[in-house]
């Protein structure tokens, strides 16, 4: 039996953005707020900080359609240093299970969601943003035009050398009052220069 719910056709490009937040750095590690109950990947945090100033921005108040805020998190490092770090402790035998947490490539979008109380659908895909953003973009359509959200984050990390970026738009259907043009997503996928740092 066939989904009688609307789908986009084909090719048919139906979101818009609402907002957009960034974060260029050299030094990830010193942007995670991990404390003894709570621990995340600095890939993780440096998206919840993108996500954060997404939030900030955006016109619409996220807070208050929390239920209904998805995320796709896209990156091809996710967790790999919190990965490392487990192989190196292992042999010692004393290691928090608060990192085997962290380690999870899924906390790159679980972690915004968890800090924003957002409760729609997550996804995240560990491949490089230019390969994955029209996934992304085709899940978000997905879930918005079958009613599993009404807003979709998608957020990509980068590493170029040193810097690290983390961008993320808010996205959301191109027939909700007061929607935007139609948005410039290469801005997700654009190479990040160290001089752009800590901005």
């Amino acid at each position: 039996m066939s989904d009688p719910r609307a789908t986009p056709a084909a090719g048919r490009r139906s979101l818009v953005t609402a907002g957009y937040g960034e974060v260029v750095t050299t030094a990830p590690a010193e942007h995670a707020h991990n404390g003894s109950s709570l621990f995340a990947d600095p890939v993780a945090w440096l998206m919840a900080e993108a996500v954060a100033r997404a939030v900030e921005d955006c016109a619409v108040d996220l807070a208050a359609v929390r239920d209904h805020v998805g995320m796709v998190a896209i990156s091809d490092v996710c967790t790999l240093d919190t990965m490392r770090t487990i192989a190196r402790a292992t042999p010692r035998g004393r290691l928090s299970p608060l990192k085997f947490a962290g380690a999870n490539p899924g906390s790159v979008a679980g972690l915004p969601c968890i800090r924003n109380g957002f409760r729609g659908p997550t996804l995240t895909l560990s491949m490089p943003p230019e390969a994955a953003l029209p996934a992304a973009l085709a899940m978000a359509e997905g879930w918005i035009a079958r009613g599993s959200a009404r807003l979709v984050l998608v957020g990509t990390h980068r590493r170029d050398g040193d810097a690290h970026s983390a961008r993320c738009y808010v996205l959301q259907s191109s027939t909700a009052p007061d929607s935007c043009p139609e948005p410039d997503l290469k801005r997700l996928t654009a190479p990040v220069h160290a001089a752009a740092a800590d901005l």
